[in-house]
C-alpha cells in the first residue's frame, strides 16, 4: 500500500538527496515512537535488540530488532511485503537497495574499509560525489 501525499525513498542513487533521507528517517522515528508508547511493544524490541549479534547480523534480524515487519517496510519502501521478504534473504544486493532498506528502518548506511593501520570510510551515492567536487 502506497501513499501518495509521502515523498518515497528514490530507487535510484543519483535521485537520493538530504530531504530523502531526512523525510524518511522522520517517518520511521514517529512510527517507532508512536508504536513504543505500547508497553508490551516496548519490551518485546528491548528484548530483540539484546538478541542480535552486533557485528554480523542479516536484514530480517535487523529488521526485526528495530520493531518493524515486512508489511510496514514494504510500504515504505513502495515494495510488496513479499519483495521485501526476498530482499531479505539476497545475498548480493545493490549499495542503492541496501542503503534504502537501511533508512527504512531508521538508520544511515555506512561502509568503512579497513587495513591494518588505518579504516577508510567509503563514500557513495550522493555522498561520494560531493566529496569529488
Amino acid at each position: 500500500m502506497s501513499h501518495p501525499e509521502r515523498a518515497s525513498i528514490p530507487a535510484v542513487a543519483e535521485d537520493f538527496s538530504d530531504d530523502n533521507f531526512a523525510t524518511a528517517t522522520e517517518r520511521v522515528r514517529n512510527a517507532r515512537e508512536r508504536a513504543l508508547r505500547d508497553p508490551d511493544f516496548a519490551a518485546t524490541v528491548k528484548s530483540k535488540r539484546y538478541a542480535i549479534d552486533r557485528r554480523v547480523s542479516s536484514l530480517a534480524a535487523l529488521r526485526k530488532a528495530r520493531g518493524l515487519t515486512q508489511a510496514q517496510l514494504s510500504d515504505d519502501l513502495d515494495m510488496s511485503q513479499g519483495e521485501i521478504s526476498r530482499l531479505e534473504r539476497r545475498e548480493n544486493l545493490h549499495l542503492a537497495t541496501l542503503a534504502r532498506f537501511i533508512e527504512a528502518t531508521g538508520g544511515q548506511l555506512r561502509i568503512t574499509a579497513v587495513y591494518d593501520d588505518d579504516e577508510v570510510d567509503i563514500g557513495f551515492g550522493h555522498a561520494a560525489a560531493e566529496q569529488a567536487q
